[in-house]
């Protein structure tokens, strides 16, 4: 099977991202001590966090946001205004983080570009996750960076409609089997998981069933041309 267009996640995938949200909320935990446990603080802002994502999704602003919320809630309005600061200092900060690449990212790319069509496809903040593509280095591999709220069977269809490309002919790789694998394979697409060293507890499932078609599994990128090369052959060059 020829491929046509394969798209990359952003967050764990390119690059390491879930480090950057529990660094922060154990710092949240220190700024919140007086209120609460750090079990006290987890749970609670698991709590707030889904309840905040069909109104402000994923991302960084998000999380701020939930931690704020949190702050406020956990102690009863008492939290005051410089430790209101510290926690917008601390949204600040993962904004501004270093993009550290997942090893071989750069190598890994670098090859397939040579005779792929190669795309992003992330959830979150359209600004921070445009602003990391370019901050990464990797901007140049990419055709487009497509940002959405969800990755749905739907949402990756009108993609492809977009892309005029056909799901047999799309692989998405990722670190994530809810949003990176499952819908892909709904459409008929293939993808590779990718896992990473840490993952956020709502993006794991525990009975995915790893003998479906389409579904393939590699420790990181740099096995990732190989593999490619071995399973998918590249399209015919003009």
């Amino acid at each position: 099977m020829t491929l046509d267009l394969i798209a990359f996640d952003a967050d764990d995938t390119l690059w390491h991202g879930e480090v950057h949200y529990r660094e922060a909320q154990a710092e949240l935990r220190a700024i919140l001590a007086p209120w609460g446990s750090p079990a006290e603080i987890d749970q609670l802002m698991d709590k707030i966090e889904m309840q905040n994502l069909p109104l402000y999704g994923y991302g960084v602003k998000a999380f701020t946001l939930s931690m704020l919320e949190a702050a406020v809630a956990l102690s009863e309005g008492e939290i005051r205004g410089g430790q209101v600061g510290q926690i917008l200092a601390l949204g600040r900060q993962m904004l501004e983080a270093e993009v550290r690449l997942q090893p071989q990212a750069h190598e890994a790319l670098q090859e397939l570009s040579h005779c792929h069509r190669l795309i992003v496809i992330t959830k979150g903040d359209l600004l921070d996750q445009s602003h990391k593509v370019e901050r990464s280095d990797l901007a140049p591999y990419f055709s487009a960076v497509e940002v959405v709220s969800q990755k749905t069977p739907a949402v990756y269809q009108a993609i492809l409609n977009r892309y005029q490309t056909a799901p047999d002919q799309f692989l998405m790789i990722g670190n994530s089997l809810p949003s990176d694998v499952i819908p892909v394979l709904a459409i008929g697409g293939s993808a590779i998981h990718i896992p990473a060293d840490t993952t956020w507890a709502h993006e794991t499932v525990a009975d995915f069933d790893s003998g479906q078609r389409g579904f393939y599994k590699l420790e990181d990128l740099g096995r990732l041309p190989d593999f490619i090369r071995a399973h998918f052959p590249a399209p015919a060059q003009d």
